[in-house]
């Protein structure tokens, strides 16, 4: 939650005044302040007796960040679907069902992920240099929405994945076919998951 400048500027120079974080709290509760924003107000600064007091690292944002990460996680998105159809056009394949159009989708979703997968893996191999070197990096306010959007998008997948099969066995259309592109949405949107999930729990550790 962000912090307005006025409720940051109290803070800072109540801090200053030599005011203890319980003072503060109860002052600005008071005044009709939420819990979470006096929590935010107070976290803005470092609990350390120097003083003015030292206010704690915060999110950026930059015109390239947006750049850099809307396209790797666009790239992402946009791999992983063609993953799933590349998949699912070879299980069609292989039970002999529609295969010419099984065949022009299998072109199709290769010519994406030819193209697709190995620019998102130098985007995000040269991210990852850059964090290693730079753990500030990690505090990118574009980075952590983008995350925070793709877990949302994958755990919604898997939901709605689970959802299609418990309707499908209900219906009676629980196949070996169904099955298997099943499978095929949950391992792909449930790595993507894992792999973004542990991303932030280390960002949040740096």
């Amino acid at each position: 939650m962000a912090v307005s400048k006025e409720l940051s500027r109290f803070t800072r120079d109540a801090l200053a005044a030599g005011k203890t974080r319980e003072e503060i709290a109860q002052a600005l509760t008071a005044s009709g302040w939420s819990a979470s924003e006096v929590a935010d107000a107070l976290g803005a600064y470092a609990e350390t007796p120097f003083s003015p007091p030292v206010p704690r690292p915060q999110s950026t944002v930059s015109a390239r960040d947006f750049f850099v990460y809307a396209l790797t996680f666009g790239l992402m998105i946009l791999g992983a679907i063609y993953l799933v159809v590349l998949c699912h056009a070879l299980i069609d394949l292989a039970l002999d069902t529609e295969t010419y159009r099984a065949n022009r989708t299998i072109r199709w979703a290769m010519a994406v992920l030819i193209v697709a997968t190995p620019v998102y893996l130098w985007l995000t191999v040269r991210e990852r240099a850059k964090l290693a070197a730079d753990p500030a990096l990690y505090r990118s306010a574009i980075r952590k929405w983008l995350m925070y959007l793709t877990l949302l998008l994958s755990s919604m997948v898997l939901l709605g994945d689970l959802m299609a099969v418990i309707y499908a066995f209900l219906n009676g259309d629980f196949t070996v076919q169904f099955l298997a592109k099943a499978a095929v949405v949950a391992v792909v949107a449930g790595l993507i998951f894992m792999f973004y999930l542990g991303d932030i729990r280390k960002g949040d550790a740096a």
